[in-house]
């Protein structure tokens, strides 16, 4: 027996399937909730750190505690430090042999590997640019700042620190519902580069905590400080950028994919985008704080059999397209290919070699591109028989160039097998079913709580971006790659001999080309209906205010409807995760890469507090916009553009919450039959899997009897963030009403 945090949701009311798919007309002539739901504006209480609404920083991660809290972090924020140069400003960009290019120069970011960032006395100004990180509680609205973990000391130097920054990092919950974070953002210049460090976020100590206390958020916190509700938890093997985790049965996690980074002696300098290709584990039951290493293993797939970095890819695709636009190839012959592609890695993803490297750095760049990879931000699940499969849903956006080279075209997915021993794990893998077509980025994917399949919702086609205005001579914004309308639908094998296959639906979101999205969340809800939501046209652009609630049909499709729209534009970046009541938060949202100015304060000493002291929101420019895919543009007065960060939340009630009023039913009281246990500690209970459980239940509605719309659920706690959320799963749980339907009899499966 074992925990796995999720929380119980008691259903006793038949859904609202609403009246076919609405327009937008229909929908501003009759806003009824019943029929499409409501929005509220996040406006949180004044003792903490927001200002009215404005909560001064971005919501890059969102984590669902047990504790019902949102623990939101988002580091380092992709910002560049100023200054900055930007267009109208600054029309040319001058290289240092004195060739000039159209446009700004590229902003660097805010950590560049030159400046030797990680010297013990630059740890403070580290902290100022990293130390985002928040606490929302939905309960109470309130909203403070609380410390971004504290740097450890770099095992291979004494006077650096190891990086930290949660910005791109993993996360997921353990078996014991705190949070362990991996990896993240080592440097922005002379390219994003992955780090090593991980760390867990404890839930309870959290509780424990009256941040109203914590007036002065802006200070490093040293691990003994009653304010630190952070744990080290080990070094990974190599350093990732954009990593996912995924929870095996027996506890442990397995982490997947990202950017490694520049990680000492024992390691090649890398090159730009450089894939990690190890597989790791993290064992919570044999983790110890005073020695994390022991819970830590690794196991390298770059050479196993079937393994993505061993699956080689159709070249043809790739020389094919760089032909057809003009990019300098010689020929089409596979020679003239490679030496293109060796040109790439030497011009520009290996700047960071010495002679004796340099060589070694190009072929092995160049090699990698011949060879599928892990995605970043991959979404893999774990199915029943206990395999993980790689959907190869994801990212490929970061490593986006002018001729697309670095973003791998294939049509593959792959089975994860993990054997061997929790001190010696090995790895198997073999080939999934194809996808439909060539993979994308940033289309969302769920587990269907009704078949059992995984849905891949938009997403976009590999591309080089869209510059606007669109066929302009020139052009002055990009906007980012461009989404889709598909559903891809895996369906999921009934044993392990059966492949399984996909099936793809062009249209599903929509006819008409307003309806392409990426960037969005598909949120399952407690009535297993999806609720897609947020999102836009393109990673920067286009904002679709609309949510669409799909609702399950008898024959294992969905019906689609629109829902009444958000108001904020929330694009890249944003995050939307499942409350315990049932409603849905929407947070964040990126246009473009704001500029922080590292010499302000962050806190504004002039602005009153009644508990936390009050962000400095003129430490931030938030009218920067992208003229290219790197070099900014800023807002000039009369021009209307979107925030560069969203500093602000929504909450969405669906329809099921204004049906016949009021009829949530809560659970007044849970007890435990035979050997099973149940503990409850303040808002939450522990449940062990394969017990049974008896369910004091309140509120139920009067009129209704017990029936097909009547259901106990398990919904697992959420973790969101880029375009997904890897922790949301809902599972049904078998009960028995009792005579007077005021309690239930419930056996809660096993693995859960």
């Amino acid at each position: 027996m074992g925990f796995m945090w999720m929380w119980v949701v008691v259903w006793m009311l038949s859904i609202a399937t609403g009246d076919g798919d609405l327009s937008a007309q229909e929908i501003f002539d009759n806003p009824d909730p019943k029929r499409v739901g409501a929005w509220e504006t996040v406006i949180p209480a004044d003792s903490g750190a927001a200002v009215n609404r404005v909560l001064g920083m971005q919501a890059v991660h969102a984590v669902l505690l047990p504790s019902g809290k949102v623990l939101i972090a988002s580091g380092s924020s992709w910002r560049n430090r100023a200054p900055v140069d930007y267009y109208p400003r600054d029309r040319f960009c001058e290289d240092d042999s004195g060739n000039k290019e159209d446009g700004p120069c590229p902003g660097q970011g805010v950590v560049r590997r030159y400046e030797d960032p990680f010297r013990k006395d630059k740890l403070d100004n580290y902290y100022k640019i990293i130390n985002n990180v928040a606490i929302y509680d939905p309960g109470d609205n309130t909203f403070f700042r609380i410390p971004h973990p504290t740097p450890v000391t770099d095992p291979e130097r004494e006077s650096h620190f190891s990086p930290n920054d949660l910005f791109c990092t993993g996360h997921l919950h353990l078996p014991d519902g705190n949070v362990l974070f991996t990896g993240g953002t080592e440097y922005y210049y002379p390219y994003r580069t992955g780090l090593k460090s991980t760390y867990i976020f404890d839930w309870k100590r959290e509780m424990q905590v009256d941040w109203r206390q914590f007036k002065d958020w802006s200070k490093v916190q040293e691990p003994g400080s009653p304010f630190y509700p952070w744990v080290f938890s080990g070094f990974m093997k190599r350093g990732r950028w954009y990593p996912h985790m995924v929870p095996l049965l027996d506890g442990r996690l397995a982490v997947f994919g990202g950017f490694v980074g520049f990680e000492g002696k024992d390691t090649p300098v890398p090159y730009q985008f450089e894939i990690n290709t190890l597989v790791e584990f993290f064992d919570t039951a044999r983790f110890d704080a005073a020695n994390p290493a022991i819970a830590w293993r690794a196991v390298d797939v770059a050479k196993l059999e079937n393994s993505p970095f061993n699956t080689q890819l159709d070249m043809s695709i790739l020389k094919s397209y760089l032909i057809e636009r003009g990019f300098p190839i010689r020929n089409d012959s596979d020679e003239a290919l490679r030496a293109y592609i060796e040109k790439q890695c030497e011009e520009s993803r290996c700047k960071v070699c010495d002679t004796a490297s340099c060589e070694s750095c190009i072929k092995r760049c160049a090699d990698a591109q011949y060879y599928d990879a892990f995605k970043l931000y991959p979404n893999n699940y774990l199915l029943n028989d206990g395999r993980i499969y790689l959907t190869r849903e994801g990212e490929w956006v970061s490593a986006r160039t002018d001729d697309t080279v670095f973003m791998r075209r294939t049509r593959f997915t792959y089975f994860m097998e993990v054997g061997g021993t929790r001190d010696a794990p090995t790895v198997a893998l073999s080939m999934g079913p194809k996808r439909p077509d060539i993979i994308t980025s940033y289309g969302t994917s769920f587990l269907n709580p009704a078949s059992g399949n995984i849905a891949i919702l938009g997403g976009q086609p590999t591309s080089a971006g869209t510059l606007a205005p669109i066929n302009a001579e020139h052009p002055t914004q990009f906007l980012g790659g461009r989404g889709s309308r598909k559903l891809e639908t895996y369906h999921v094998p009934a044993s392990k001999t059966d492949l399984g296959g996909w099936t793809l639906q062009e249209n599903f979101l929509g006819t008409d080309y307003r309806d392409d999205r990426t960037m969005h969340y598909a949120v399952i809800l407690p009535t297993k209906q999806i609720l897609v939501v947020n999102g836009a046209n393109y990673d920067f652009y286009g904002a679709i205010h609309y949510p669409i609630l799909m609702t399950p049909k008898a024959d294992g499709g969905y019906e689609t409807q629109r829902m009444s729209a958000a108001v904020a534009p929330r694009l890249y970046h944003n995050t939307a995760l499942l409350l315990p009541d049932a409603r849905v938060l929407v947070l964040g949202g990126n246009s473009a890469r704001a500029t922080i100015h590292a010499d302000r304060e962050p806190i504004d000493p002039n602005l009153p507090s009644t508990g936390q002291y009050k962000p400095n929101l003129d430490a931030i420019d938030l009218d920067m916009y992208f003229y290219r895919d790197g070099p900014m543009a800023k807002g000039e007065k009369g021009q209307l553009t979107v925030p560069t960060e969203l500093w602000g939340g929504e909450i969405y009630s669906p329809p099921y919450l204004f049906i016949d009023g009021d009829r949530r039913p809560e659970i007044a009281g849970l007890g435990a039959e035979g050997s099973a246990n149940a503990k409850r500690e303040g808002v939450y209970y522990e449940l062990e899997s394969r017990g049974t459980y008896t369910l004091a239940l309140n509120r139920l509605p009067s009129s209704c009897s017990v029936g097909d719309g009547d259901a106990v659920v398990l919904i697992k706690l959420p973790a969101a963030t880029h375009a997904w959320d890897s922790g949301q799963r809902l599972i049904d749980v078998p009960y028995k009403a009792a005579g007077n339907r005021r309690g239930a009899r419930s056996h809660f499966p096993g693995r859960h």
